[in-house]
């Protein structure tokens, strides 16, 4: 009979993590954005300045800001595909970066992962952008992907000072909760938590995942 019991805390462990992903999983993408912006992730191509990409970027932000519209115009991916296509470096990788997320909503998942990455193992690409690439496609992963397989490719930025890395450990936590290792993954928070350079979105976003966990926790107790 323990092993029932077993398999029964094992499967409520789960479904509280899969509780967890769903309600908060989604705020993660938002708040890596926001990081990018506020760290200057599109500033380096500034040295690019040349009258010749002032078209490029316009075309970009116009179909960046079709991405936020409720029912986004049905030629979304063509335009970023012409600009995958065609742009300087800079826009060409946002660009694929958005191909991947529009092929990732319309369930085409593994080709989203493939596109994700290439951007990551693109060494043209700036450190700021691979590093966006792989945390979102293991975000998006997060709910189904191997747990081990997915904690080894957030290693190298765990192991870095990427401005990424806060998000990194955010995940390595909702991993450990998947994993029934609820501890090490409120260590993990507390730890976001007690960092100073911690973004203030990500931070708020531990802080109710935290108190969620709490909860979730004593319910079953």
């Amino acid at each position: 009979m323990p092993d029932i019991f077993d398999e029964v805390s094992e499967d409520l462990r789960a479904d509280r993590a899969r509780s967890l992903l769903r309600r908060y999983g989604g705020l993660m993408v938002v708040a890596m954005l926001a990081t990018l912006a506020a760290v200057g992730g599109y500033t380096w191509w500034q040295d690019r300045q040349e009258t010749s990409h002032d078209a490029v970027a316009m075309q970009f932000l116009a179909a960046q800001k079709a991405t936020e519209l409720a029912l986004p115009p049905k030629n979304l991916a063509t335009r970023f595909a012409d600009i995958a296509a065609h742009g300087p470096d800079g826009y060409r990788i946002l660009a694929e970066l958005q191909l991947a997320a529009l092929d990732w909503d319309a369930g085409r998942h593994d080709k989203a992962v493939a596109a994700w990455r290439a951007v990551a193992a693109d060494t043209s690409a700036p450190q700021v952008l691979r590093d966006l690439a792989t945390v979102t496609s293991v975000q998006q992963r997060i709910d189904t992907g191997d747990e081990k397989a997915l904690k080894a490719e957030l290693l190298p930025i765990l192991q870095s000072t990427s401005a990424f890395k806060p998000f990194a450990i955010q995940i390595n936590a909702l991993l450990d909760l998947r994993l029934g290792r609820t501890k090490e993954a409120v260590a993990l928070m507390r730890e976001l938590l007690s960092d100073p350079t911690t973004p203030q979105g990500l931070r708020q976003l531990t802080q109710s995942l935290l108190s969620a966990v709490a909860s979730d926790a004593g319910a079953v107790q």
